[in-house]
């Protein structure tokens, strides 16, 4: 479905809805642009504030709460608390086997203050490892001349004695020097945790690892995308396979699109809920089809999935239901949905999707609009005109137009051609959205006439 063109209460199907929704939302590329906000994101979420629409902002990002409440209050003037963040490692808080363990993290400094917050009690980072082990870090020449030449002080000597292996890895995010870290890290995987080891075997299984934010790109200020953390991960991926001639497997992946990362959001919206009714649709907003989207798909198969599972468990009183008691209880809302909002402010754009290209190349109707419109234009003007400057001057148009057709069409076949990577967007079918719009505003717009639709049937 696509609003651009179309009256807005076209979509809304007022049969399948309740009314009591939440929402989730993205924020870079549909709140924010470059840390800034976009002209009508204020007036936008002031809109589901003021209509008591529960919401979250739901953001691969791995900022402490403080620092992005901060940061949300002063551009959005609303007082949001930490129930209102869902960020890529939150549920962590659920981890609690991990919470004493010696956990190495791989991060940037801004997101230190949020390993604490997470539950994690006993971690060290690359930096403060590659200080007990600075041979670890052997890329960067100047620190190569500084270690070959600085003798081994007791301190040191005493922290490598003293140094508690490693038990599990928590990538929270990109980092600053992606050489290091990468060495590093898979030092730390074939050395079973403790870099004094002498190395053997490639350990099997290796060391858990728990991932957040597989988002390959955002959006930010620049005209393309950035690479993301998940950009950081294929390159993990990538180099140990080539190096141990193994898989690298993650104990725990979290952040969209991962189906954790929805459960926990609905149960913060939830909290939220100011009627304390059940939330039964969910709306998910962003700008990223292969994370977003497709995360708002799977999170509407799963609770597609437990409805239909619990719906077998009562019709049957000799099977045991195998779902648990929350799940049960979440499940008997039949009603319960969620519609996925692509926005085309972010790192999907209209311009650089080579199906809208395709559709408005086939959609074009040619010389005779023109002529049509042409010819409805000169009518109108005055009569002094005569036909051979007005034939002279549709002649010079269906020119342009012809001409314009054809470089659209050289460019789309040397596009495809190439394999262009936008199209591969929408090759999977849960990275489709239920509605394209424009901006955020439209979405909360669309969202608002669903409620009051729904609340006056």
């Amino acid at each position: 479905m696509d609003l651009n063109n179309n009256n807005i209460n076209d979509y809304i199907d007022t049969t399948s809805l309740d009314e009591n929704p939440g929402v989730f939302i993205d924020i870079d590329g549909v709140v924010l642009q470059g840390g800034k906000p976009f002209e009508w994101s204020k007036e936008a979420i002031h809109a589901l504030w003021n209509n008591d629409v529960p919401f979250c902002f739901v953001t691969n990002g791995t900022y402490c709460s403080e620092t992005l409440v901060n940061t949300l209050k002063g551009i959005l003037e609303l007082p949001f608390t930490n129930d209102h963040i869902v960020v890529a490692p939150s549920p962590c808080l659920g981890l609690t086997d991990y919470h004493d363990k010696r956990v190495l993290v791989c991060c940037q400094d801004d997101s230190y203050g949020l390993i604490a917050e997470l539950g994690f009690t006993n971690y060290l980072t690359i930096p403060e490892l590659v200080e007990v082990f600075p041979e670890l870090d052997y890329i960067d020449h100047e620190k190569r001349k500084i270690l070959l030449n600085t003798p081994t002080t007791p301190e040191r000597e005493r922290a490598r004695n003293e140094f508690r292996p490693v038990e599990a890895i928590l990538l929270l995010g990109e980092p600053i020097n992606w050489e290091c870290a990468l060495q590093v890290i898979i030092d730390i995987l074939m050395t079973n945790g403790d870099p004094r080891n002498k190395f053997k075997f490639v350990p099997s299984p290796h060391l858990p690892i728990i991932a957040c934010n597989k988002d390959l790109t955002f959006k930010g200020a620049a005209a393309l995308p950035r690479f993301g953390h998940g950009a950081f991960l294929e390159c993990l991926e990538a180099l140990f396979m080539k190096i141990t001639k193994n898989e690298l497997v993650y104990e725990h992946l979290m952040g969209k699109p991962c189906l954790i990362t929805y459960q926990f959001a609905a149960e913060q919206i939830q909290r939220l809920s100011k009627n304390g009714n059940p939330i039964n649709k969910f709306f998910m907003i962003g700008d990223n089809p292969d994370v977003d989207i497709r995360g708002a798909n799977v999170f509407k198969e799963h609770l597609h999935m437990l409805s239909e599972t619990a719906s077998r468990s009562s019709r049957s009183s000799r099977r045991p239901s195998i779902i648990s008691e929350n799940e049960l209880r979440s499940s008997v809302y039949n009603s319960r949905q969620v519609e996925a909002i692509l926005v085309c402010t972010g790192v999907y754009n209209p311009q650089n999707d080579m199906l809208v290209h395709l559709r408005g190349l086939f959609n074009d109707t040619g010389f005779s609009e023109t002529s049509s419109t042409d010819e409805n234009n000169n009518s109108t003007k005055s009569t002094s005109i005569s036909r051979t400057d007005s034939s002279s001057r549709l002649a010079r148009t269906e020119s342009n137009v012809s001409l314009n057709i054809e470089i659209d069409r050289r460019e789309l076949r040397n596009a495809l051609s190439r394999k262009n990577s936008f199209i591969s967007y929408f090759d999977n079918k849960q990275n489709i959205p239920d509605l394209t719009v424009n901006n955020l505003k439209d979405a909360v717009d669309y969202i608002i006439k669903c409620c009051n639709s729904a609340r006056f049937e």
